[in-house]
């Protein structure tokens, strides 16, 4: 047995990478924490092995496809059974853009326990170290037969920064026409509406959103806006709280009391320079009522 010599630096902890059949950016993201000292793990009191058998913590990348499942569960079986595991990235959380595929058999948790979810496409390395960060007391939390506790910046937002790519959408449903159209460009299907009594609710899935910025490119009022809230890191357990929610109320028509989404300023204001007031009078009624008064002849 090796015993530690007074004085002498504490054990790394050991962290063992598996790829289950990514597209390499996660990857090339995680190579960023050994080759770069402003985001080294070293830092965290880390090092990557080479070795399954050394694993304190297992960082897995990918949808995990069909090909890779049974060379991923392989090396898995030969970690330690009190090892911790990172999805990283949304693909081994939720499928990501490969959900659908005849040739992935995810999510991970379909296959082993995980611990802590990084998502991501990719994860920046500030996200991919608060997730091993978060690793590190749910192992320490375990050692000493604890609940993990969680630092004070977890489970917050971090403030915007200069470089709002890859991070958390926001919803401003005051802008929200309901048309829909972010749904439909969504290839990640991290998109929902639901119609209920009082109006149509919105729900975008955080461990499935690959922070591409279509939805956001594409809708017509500016609902939907990427920040530069990178901090998404969580608890496996927490994963169904990571949503993005908000409901568009519906009014009456102020023509015949049906119920309608009202048309916002925003989007007046983008069809019409100077939208007048005979103008807006039509963000209140319904499609047949705005074709009377438009121009005063009633549907068919």
């Amino acid at each position: 047995m090796h015993i530690q010599e007074k004085g002498s630096s504490p054990e790394p902890v050991r962290l063992f990478r598996i790829n289950t059949g990514s597209c390499n950016g996660c990857d090339v993201e995680l190579a960023v924490t050994s080759a770069v000292t402003e985001f080294d793990v070293e830092q965290l009191g880390c090092r990557y092995t080479e070795s399954a058998q050394e694993a304190d913590v297992v960082l897995i990348t990918g949808p995990v496809t069909v090909r890779a499942r049974d060379e991923v569960m392989r090396l898995c079986a030969e970690t330690p059974r009190d090892k911790v595991t990172v999805a990283v990235g949304v693909c081994p959380v939720s499928g990501g853009v490969f959900r659908d595929s005849y040739a992935v058999d995810g999510p991970l948790e379909r296959h082993l326990s995980v611990d802590v979810n990084v998502p991501g496409c990719p994860p920046r390395p500030q996200a991919l170290l608060a997730g091993i960060r978060e690793a590190l007391a749910i192992r320490e939390a375990r050692r000493a037969g604890a609940e993990p506790s969680r630092t004070p910046d977890q489970g917050k937002r971090p403030a915007a920064d200069n470089f709002p790519a890859r991070g958390r959408l926001s919803f401003d449903a005051s802008a929200c026409v309901d048309c829909r159209m972010c749904r439909h460009v969504c290839a990640a299907g991290a998109i929902r509406f639901e119609e209920g009594d009082s109006g149509v609710r919105l729900t975008l899935w955080h461990n499935s959103c690959v922070f591409c910025g279509l939805c956001c490119h594409y809708c017509p009022t500016g609902a939907l806006s990427v920040t530069g809230e990178w901090r998404l890191d969580h608890p496996t357990a927490d994963g169904f709280r990571q949503v993005e929610r908000g409901e568009v109320p519906y009014t009456p028509c102020s023509g015949c009391g049906e119920s309608v989404i009202p048309v916002p300023a925003q989007l007046l204001h983008a069809a019409f320079r100077r939208p007048t007031p005979e103008i807006e009078k039509l963000n209140t009624l319904c499609p047949a009522c705005r074709q009377l008064m438009s121009i005063g002849v009633p549907r068919r």
